[in-house]
């Protein structure tokens, strides 16, 4: 069976795009080059797919030229030059010569046999990758004839290709790599590097465009006869990497410019964990749907092992193209620098920050000094605004879990008086409450701050009030541990068993907040006794809508705040009735919004029960908040807040003076504005 496709392989043409193209580089091969036809036509022709063989000759001195086209194969194509070009020049000719939906670079030699191929497809096919490399590093793979010479050299340029340049790929020179089509062809056209080191610059383009890469093991044998002068080659290797960089600054492997803005998005972003997650899942969801923009680029930080965010999408009609880049981790000290990195890697139009004072850690220096990447941002000249959803004036350090000894909190007052002015350099500063604003207006007189509303996640139609059959529902909802803790909330719920004559639950949907991990568990085992008490742990974002729908009412067990609340805008778009603390800033942003809710003392176990029993056994009472608070939450929808931003950074980077004059008027204009 395999004899009889290999010679329909090469006695009859494919009749529509093949389905792999493979390329091989060749110069002076004329001893090993036949071998290695045979053996890849003989395999590859039994795989069941049309493909073709490309013989990229790079300028031979000997007979390869020759004997290959000697073969008349029908499906092998030989392109000759007559000049020595390098390694890299023959593997993009043939590459953008390659006409297969997936296109193979392999050496010569045939050091990884040719029946590793099918790992390689899969990635492409099955898993959706666009660029599978062969590794001789990746566990699992097996390397024969090695000496241990090229073992020290091969690990020694891997450690500094990786710190380097940052290309996340172990082994970078395995000559067996496969592209999908459109991948092959944008990466070999921007190809600067025609000699050895083409393959570690086509790996950094990689990353740079953002390609999904697959890093598979495979069986490698070092064969003898090279034509690779080690010593020389290394050399020239170390100053490519030079050449890479200098490449990328000087902007010879920038992107063709697309219609409209590539918009990028400092923030935590799901299935990440981190604090205002949820708040960036609806901007980014908006945002793409605007017309105005062509690229959503997440820079997010990186989740623990074996979890991974949802590959990139391209543009269609609808939406603008979508991509999450791991970028910074919680608690480390040069996430700024990390961002700084990634931004002038992909040169967005515009950055936005979306922050809270403890969003890159929760340790005070690693918290701090994360807070200055909008201004290393912009000093590197990009474009810059920040939602700054709460302010260190306003919060209270010993409950959001910073710190309970009076030095430390005056310390952490001045520096954080610090690093807001460092924040202030910013093009544009959003705030969620007009007190805020006028906080920075007095204090640090800073004009280019600006009243933005939060925006309710979704326009949704007037909710049912009718709750399902069975338990009446109790949820708090968010991140705990901090300023949201649950003890007392528990207690309130026994005393709720005891009073009423309903069948009750309650139940506590979310995480622990990241300055407060294991928080939760430890509840779970203080009240393991407590009946109808359930605990779901972290909510993806598709079950969100039906957590609050079966819920009779929303508690927010809070001891302070730190700024606007998603969560109270989410019940109003459910229509759900709300158990609220009678807390400063909270209480304003409820008044102002036109939120409703049955208040209780926040540190009073009884005034919470009663606040929850008033709802519970008032079925009026539950469905007239709940439509006053699903009023109030359809008053400024996140689709209007993402056009609100776009026109300010329409006028930031065109430099229009009204962005001036909007920046200076009063909070009060701006409110007045926006109802």
């Amino acid at each position: 069976m395999a004899y009889e496709n290999y010679q329909k392989w090469k006695d009859t043409p494919n009749t529509g795009q093949p389905h792999l193209s493979i390329v091989i580089p060749a110069y002076n091969e004329s001893e090993r080059i036949l071998p290695t036809i045979g053996a890849i036509a003989s395999h590859v022709s039994d795989l069941g797919f049309e493909w073709e063989l490309i013989i990229a000759d790079d300028g031979s001195k000997d007979n390869t030229v020759e004997i290959t086209e000697a073969l008349g194969f029908a499906n092998m194509r030989v392109l000759k030059t007559p000049q020595n070009g390098g390694k890299g020049n023959a593997v993009q000719r043939g590459m953008l010569e390659a006409k297969g939906k997936y296109v193979l670079f392999a050496d010569a030699d045939n050091s990884t046999p040719i029946e590793e191929v099918s790992k390689l497809l899969h990635k492409l096919e099955h898993e959706d990758y666009d660029v599978a490399i062969g590794s001789r590093a990746a566990e699992g793979a097996a390397e024969a004839n090695k000496s241990l010479f090229r073992h020290i050299l091969s690990g020694g340029l891997r450690m500094m290709v990786n710190s380097i340049l940052h290309v996340g790929v172990r082994d970078t020179q395995c000559g067996f790599k496969m592209y999908t089509a459109a991948a092959a062809k944008k990466l070999h056209s921007a190809q600067q590097i025609m000699g050895f080191s083409f393959d570690l610059e086509i790996l950094y383009l990689a990353s740079k465009f953002r390609y999904r890469v697959a890093e598979v093991p495979v069986s490698w044998i070092d064969a003898p006869g090279s034509k690779v002068d080690t010593k020389k080659e290394v050399i020239r290797f170390l100053k490519d990497m030079t050449t890479i960089r200098r490449n990328d600054w000087q902007g010879l492997y920038e992107e063709p410019r697309q219609d409209g803005l590539r918009i990028a998005v400092v923030s935590t972003y799901p299935p990440s964990k981190g604090s205002l997650n949820e708040y960036a899942y609806h901007f980014v969801r908006y945002l793409r749907q605007k017309p105005e923009v062509s690229e959503v680029i997440v820079l997010a930080d990186a989740l623990p092992d074996q979890e991974k965010y949802d590959r990139p999408e391209r543009a269609s009609a609808e939406l603008a193209a979508l991509s999450v880049v791991p970028t910074w981790r919680f608690n480390q000290w040069d996430n700024a620098f990390r961002i700084r990195r990634t931004v002038s890697q992909i040169k967005p139009d515009v950055v936005l920050f979306n922050l809270q004072f403890a969003s890159f850690g929760d340790q005070q220096i690693s918290a701090a000094l994360g807070l200055t990447a909008p201004w290393l941002v912009k000093l590197n000249g990009y474009t810059t605004s920040v939602l700054l959803h709460n302010l260190m004036e306003t919060v209270d350090l010993s409950s959001a879990g910073y710190s309970k000894n009076p030095i430390m909190d005056a310390v952490t007052r001045f520096f954080g008086n610090v690093f807001t002015r460092i924040l202030l350099q910013a093009d544009l500063v959003a705030l969620t409450i007009p007190k805020y604003v006028e906080l920075l207006r007095d204090k640090y007189k800073a004009d280019n701050t600006i009243l933005a509303p939060h925006g309710s996640f979704d326009d949704t139609p007037p909710p049912s009030m009718t709750l399902p059959d069975g338990a009446m529902k109790i949820l708090a909802f968010g991140k705990f541990g901090t300023y949201k803790k649950v003890e007392k909330l528990i207690e309130a719920y026994e005393i709720l068993n005891e009073r009423l004559k309903k069948d009750i639950e309650l139940i506590i949907a979310g995480s622990d907040s990241p300055n407060a991990a294991g928080y939760l568990e430890g509840i779970k085992k203080t009240y393991d006794h407590v009946n109808g008490l359930q605990f779901t742990g972290y909510v993806a974002e598709e079950d969100v809508p039906d957590l609050f729908k079966t819920s009779a009412v929303v508690v927010f067990p809070y001891t302070s705040t730190t700024g606007s609340s998603g969560v109270l805008h989410q019940a109003g778009s459910y229509g759900k009735a709300c158990v609220l603390p009678k807390l400063g800033d909270f209480a304003e942003l409820i008044a102002e919004e036109g939120y409703d809710g049955s208040f209780f003392e926040p540190d009073d176990v009884k005034s919470l029960a009663d606040a929850i029993e008033k709802v519970l056994t008032d079925d009026q009472y539950r469905t007239e908040q709940g439509h006053r608070n699903y009023l109030a939450s359809q008053g400024v929808f996140m689709a209007d807040v993402v056009d609100w931003y776009l026109l300010h950074f329409d006028r930031i980077l065109t430099g229009n003076q009204d962005g001036q004059s909007t920046q200076t008027v009063s909070v009060s204009q701006q409110e007045a504005a926006w109802n």
